[in-house]
């Protein structure tokens, strides 16, 4: 991929900007630990009718890592980043965490979203709007502290070659059920580092997620649905759909909005259908998308 760096609210960013003369701009933001290369199985399928962009958000990957990773950071990071490309608005498709920041970007920048994909930002972490219904500051101080435990304690794997990192990528895939493919297999060597002592690692640490996981505690979605306005197509995946609470929050999300689509794709699985289903994911996305420009 022919990725740059540039600086962008004092912060170093990778980004991936496939240009198409005179086409409106979709932008592709990926789940929490995941890089540009996730978007690689639907970049296809979207780049001949739509300008590209995508980038590994603050805290990922080969952007810069600094203590604040809030959502509104990161929406802050995608308007300035389409400021200094000349993209004046977009479409914006989010897969779990992007999916989160997408929603920030709506709220606080709504003269630049022209509507929004979302695979996620279906119910806050903790709280009124949470499947888990966590409602006391005791409760959710607790649940904060477990889920910090367990990700610090997380190791970084280190591997002698190349290959042996895309092997543990490889077995982790088939953990999850899925079986390996080149579309994985480029996301995979997208998130390969090389250290200075010329070792391969996996790409999060579990130090540098925390800091983009623990605000997700203090976010109430609702206050940000209460200033959205732009069509928004909903991804819920084959487990969460028949949700009550998800049922719940779609409802009292889409007051406001003036369109919006819920589609369950079959075999989807939450913040991995980009990948294990991209051609069914941009086909939904493309079609949404020219029904949001009849309107």
């Amino acid at each position: 991929m022919n990725t740059k760096m540039t600086k962008v609210n004092g912060l170093n960013i990778r980004y991936l900007d496939i240009p198409n003369e005179g086409k409106e701009t979709i932008i592709l933001l990926p789940y929490g630990g995941a890089l540009i290369g996730m978007w690689n199985g639907v970049i296809p399928y979207l780049k001949k009718d739509y300008r590209i962009l995508t980038l590994d958000m603050r805290c990922h990957g080969f952007s810069d890592k600094p203590n604040e990773c809030h959502i509104d950071d990161m929406a802050s990071d995608i308007a300035a980043l389409m400021k200094q490309l000349g993209i004046e608005k977009a479409y914006i498709v989010g897969s779990s965490l992007g999916a989160d920041a997408a929603i920030s970007f709506a709220a606080n920048y709504p003269e630049k979203a022209i509507a929004m994909v979302l695979d996620g930002g279906l119910y806050d972490l903790v709280g009124p709007d949470s499947k888990d219904q966590i409602l006391t500051e005791e409760a959710i101080d607790k649940a904060r502290k477990e889920l910090k435990e367990i990700i610090l304690e997380k190791p970084v794997k280190l591997y002698d070659s190349k290959e042996d990192c895309l092997e543990y990528f490889k077995e982790a895939w088939k953990n999850e059920g899925v079986s390996w493919s080149e579309v994985l297999r480029i996301q995979a060597e997208d998130q390969i580092f090389e250290t200075k002592e010329g070792k391969f690692r996996t790409p999060q640490e579990g130090k540098i997620s925390w800091n983009f996981i623990w605000p997700l505690y203090d976010i109430r979605f609702q206050e940000y649905f209460d200033k959205i306005t732009c069509p928004i197509l909903w991804l819920p995946d084959e487990a969460e759909a028949p949700n009550e609470i998800v049922q719940r929050n779609l409802k009292k999300y889409s007051e406001k909005l003036k369109y919006h689509k819920i589609v369950t794709i079959e075999g989807s699985v939450h913040a991995y259908t980009a990948i294990l289903k991209p051609e069914d994911f941009s086909k939904e996305t493309l079609t949404f998308i020219e029904e949001v420009k009849q309107l």
